[in-house]
């Protein structure tokens, strides 16, 4: 009877197992701060205090505060990309949405729920939640990929004849600017009454659908 062998140890793998651990466990606890204390909790110290490490592992991980944050910012719209693509497969299954525009609003509907579930991700993904920090030009890039369900909802209300030809591209980014400005208004609290920021909210949406179905130029460029 053969003796079975032991297994192979690969110590280079072990300790990059340990890195991307003690890695995520960093970003774990910087993302408990930041949902249950808010963006000023997250400081290199407190999470270094949160997994037990010094300050200087830390730094050896990210690069510092901005390194962290700007990890913060990517997840924020990682997140926020994953519940639009979960409602367009959703949606597509059901069937239901013959011209495309169903799709739209769902999508502003998400995104309003996301920024109000995800308050202080929002604040760090569009405010100056973190101070002094500036998404770099690549995380920046990433984040407007968050959008492709939104530009490729418009793509198809256009195929279907649904909204006039157009750039969806400019569409979505039109979408995007009264969305957010309505929202940020919402989460700022500016408006006193819940009602009324769900008139102003959808009033937005819909304001930006009927400037595309009468096609101006805002969304030509």
């Amino acid at each position: 009877m053969k003796t079975a062998k032991p297994p192979v140890i690969d110590f280079r793998q072990a300790q990059e197992n340990l890195r991307l651990g003690l890695r995520q466990g960093m970003l774990d606890e910087a993302t408990r701060l930041l949902t249950e204390e808010g963006p000023q909790a997250m400081t290199v110290r407190r999470v270094a205090e949160a997994v037990n490490c010094s300050t200087t592992l830390l730094y050896s991980f990210f690069g510092g505060k901005d390194g962290l944050a700007n990890e913060m910012y990517l997840e924020g719209f990682a997140r926020l990309k994953a519940e639009f693509d979960a409602a367009s497969t959703q949606l597509s299954r059901k069937k239901t949405d013959k011209d495309g525009l169903a799709r739209i609003l769902l999508h502003a509907r998400i995104y309003r729920q996301y920024a109000k579930s995800n308050p202080s991700y929002y604040m760090v993904m569009f405010g100056d939640a973190i101070a002094g920090f500036v998404p770099p030009l690549e995380s920046r890039k990433k984040a407007w990929e968050s959008l492709a369900a939104l530009i490729d909802a418009f793509e198809e209300c256009m195929s279907k004849g649904a909204l006039p030809p157009s750039n969806p591209t400019a569409a979505a980014r039109l979408l995007w600017a009264a969305m957010h400005g309505a929202v940020s208004l919402e989460l700022k609290g500016y408006y006193l009454k819940t009602e009324r920021a769900n008139e102003l909210y959808d009033a937005a949406v819909n304001a930006v659908l009927c400037s595309l179905k009468m096609g101006t130029d805002g969304a030509r460029k």
